[in-house]
């Protein structure tokens, strides 16, 4: 076959690229009040509060339906993804002494939050969903695990549903021995908007059967607005919880520490102590911009999954295994990256990353930013050197610490989670802007046919 044209692509950057007038005007409204902070200024619009008005109607939506007016699910908005998953686990009580269970594939912000809240993280093992395997859980609970940690990655959604049920059976069992709950903080920095089949709740259950956004299934659910995610402000995060009490803790912390005196509130930070607060404000031009952006996110969506599904079908038909969907019958994947499985092949480990190195160096100069997952930098764990060696944050903590001498049976090299090792040789992704035309997905598709056909035959 010929040699295809590099494709003109949108850019990878999925929120970002659909940056307009309104994203301007919302900024400049900002800017012509003279007040950048959430809480006062000479003209405060109070963006970020009615921002996280909107999240939580969003949230409560059924996918592709409208926005009810009145939801059950609570938000606090903050400065960062990093930033709401160090509030989250102190809201939970997370510290020294407590483990908690996380999955090998995720960003590095999931290990370092933990951390520098003084606890062990746990490796988890994957499915083929590439996520956190619901049934490798149980086998890693101590009477010492505070959080399970799901990370539905780029996109792709966790048996969530299953997850839960796991976790309810096993809270059942710990309520007989006198042990506390095992609560679930959900890590969906690279997946708003995604959707699942479930019932949310980690102790009782909280909702009725059926679907569900992620990050509304757990305790606590995690955003991330930073430049590669579904919408974006730059940077943000959203913390949300259907429990009030959580809420409250969430709301206190990620402030001055200080929660809101319900009958008499008389100060902007709080009136009653809580604890250390983190200062995670949102500024109100991060508000205003992302308010924007979560208007469009079900074009942004609409637009990836469509893509999506079209490169996945063209990567099955050149004999690649595109990433496992957790319900194939209801897919809430949010379509961000096109993830697929070589073919299997009589090679050693050596071999399989000789082959998944030269499939990612012949799909780049195409435009597509592909990964060949095993050299994802610090998406995977062995690659986050801190982690493998141990690193402290402070006087030696968390690992010099008493109450966590049991993190000498934990081990982060390679090796750990034999499952998602690999899948991680064995796998390659390319990225899927939102907003391509169908003339552009043929000529992605007309990239992936020659590279596999004539460049890479037979890989």
């Amino acid at each position: 076959m010929p040699v295809p044209e590099r494709p003109l692509l949108p850019g990878e950057f999925p929120g970002a690229i659909w940056y307009g007038e309104e994203e301007i005007e919302a900024a400049m409204r900002v800017l012509r009040n003279q007040s950048p902070f959430r809480y006062y200024g000479p003209g405060c619009s109070f963006e970020v509060r009615q921002f996280e008005v909107d999240f939580a109607r969003f949230l409560a939506s059924t996918p592709g339906g409208p926005w009810p007016e009145k939801s059950g699910i609570q938000v606090t908005a903050v400065n960062s993804g990093t930033g709401a998953l160090e509030v989250a686990l102190d809201a939970l009580g997370v510290g020294c002494g407590d483990e908690v269970l996380v999955q090998g594939f995720m960003w590095i912000s999931s290990i370092s939050a933990i951390v520098r809240n003084r606890a062990i993280p746990v490796l988890v093992d994957s499915d083929d969903t590439l996520n956190m395997d619901p049934a490798a859980i149980r086998a890693k609970v101590t009477p010492r695990t505070k959080v399970v940690m799901p990370v539905p990655m780029l996109g792709g959604c966790a048996r969530i549903g299953v997850l839960m049920s796991v976790v309810r059976d096993i809270n059942a069992e710990r309520r007989e021995q006198g042990l506390p709950s095992i609560r679930v903080l959900e890590d969906c920095a690279q997946s708003l908007g995604a959707h699942a089949w479930g019932i949310p709740g980690s102790i009782t259950p909280l909702a009725d059967e059926g679907i569900h956004r992620v990050g509304t299934f757990g305790d606590i659910g995690i955003f991330s607005l930073q430049i590669n995610k579904n919408i974006t402000a730059g940077e943000g995060g959203m913390i949300v919880t259907r429990d009030p009490e959580l809420h409250r803790r969430i709301d206190a912390l990620h402030n001055a520490g200080y929660a809101h005196d319900l009958e008499n509130p008389c100060n902007w930070y709080g009136d009653i102590p809580v604890g250390w607060g983190h200062g995670r404000r949102m500024t109100e031009l991060q508000g205003a911009i992302a308010r924007v952006q979560l208007a469009k996110l079900d074009r942004i969506l609409d637009g990836m999954r469509r893509s999506h599904a079209r490169l996945e079908d063209c990567v099955r038909k050149l004999g690649m295994t595109p990433r496992a969907r957790a319900d194939a019958d209801n897919p809430g994947d949010t379509g961000y990256y096109c993830l697929f499985q070589l073919p299997p092949a009589d090679l050693d480990e050596a071999g399989k990353i000789a082959r998944g190195r030269a499939v990612a160096r012949a799909l780049e100069p195409w435009g597509l930013h592909p990964w060949f997952l095993h050299d994802f930098e610090v998406h995977v764990y062995y690659n986050i050197v801190p982690l493998v060696e141990k690193w402290p944050i402070s006087n030696g903590c968390p690992w010099a610490c008493d109450r966590n001498s049991f993190h000498t049976a934990c081990r982060y090299e390679r090796g750990a989670l034999p499952r998602l090792d690999e899948a991680l040789i064995t796998t390659v992704g390319i990225n899927v802007p939102s907003r391509m035309t169908s003339q552009q997905e043929q000529q992605v598709e007309d990239v992936l046919t020659y590279v596999f056909k004539e460049a890479l035959p037979g890989v």
